[in-house]
């Protein structure tokens, strides 16, 4: 059970960079005795962590439905594309928008099959008949980041993590049709309602919103 001034939160790790830290700033400003523990996990981890009431809320971009779990959506973003500085035409560049036809030719860091994102991008391509060159394959978003930065690829990411981005070494672009990507709260279902808890799903909610909106891929 929750005791009175802790708080268990579960976040995958591409929140945990640029939305997490912001929420919990804004929570401590509200709760500065409150304790938060705080841990990075995969989806399918979170969502079993939470069903043994081994936390008090998760944080995922998409999760499987679980009969003692609800899900509410905190926010919605999209998918977006990183690119190196000079790697992608100016023109396009200059939309702020790319297809996955755009990048046929150029060497792409893919996500895994097994990750939600990864899984929607490899449906996207089959959908589009477009057939993506993949450099490299990484587990995290972050990593993806990293190596589009380092010039190593087109990072194809959340707008979350987008928004950790270098403007200074990369381009940040729409990925278009648009790909949504919502930002959920787990939470047990039979578990009565904290403050807390609530209090903190609400940091969340907004510091997802203040993070997308200097990027325009909200």
């Amino acid at each position: 059970e929750q005791r009175e001034g802790e708080l268990h939160i579960l976040t995958v790790l591409a929140l945990s960079h640029e939305v997490v830290p912001r929420a919990l700033a804004a929570f401590h400003a509200r709760h500065p005795d409150v304790q938060v523990t705080i841990d990075a996990l995969h989806s399918p981890q979170i969502v079993s962590a939470l069903a043994l009431q081994e936390a008090d809320l998760g944080f995922v971009f998409t999760a499987p439905a679980h009969p003692s779990l609800v899900q509410e959506t905190l926010a919605q973003g999209r998918m977006a594309c990183v690119a190196p500085r000079g790697m992608l035409a100016a023109p396009l560049v200059r939309s702020g928008a790319v297809r996955l036809a755009d990048l046929v030719h150029t060497p792409v860091v893919r996500l895994p099959g097994n990750d939600p994102l990864g899984a929607m991008l490899n449906l996207a391509c089959r959908e589009a008949d477009v057939g993506l060159t993949a450099a490299f394959t990484v587990q995290t978003y972050h990593a993806a980041l990293a190596l589009a930065h380092h010039g190593l690829g087109v990072a194809l990411v959340d707008a979350c993590t987008a928004a950790s981005a270098d403007r200074s070494r990369v381009d940040v672009l729409a990925l278009e049709p648009c790909m949504p990507v919502p930002v959920k709260v787990l939470r047990m279902a039979n578990r009565p309602a904290s403050l807390l808890a609530d209090a903190m799903a609400r940091c969340m909610q907004d510091a997802v919103v203040q993070t997308l909106a200097p990027t325009g891929l909200a």
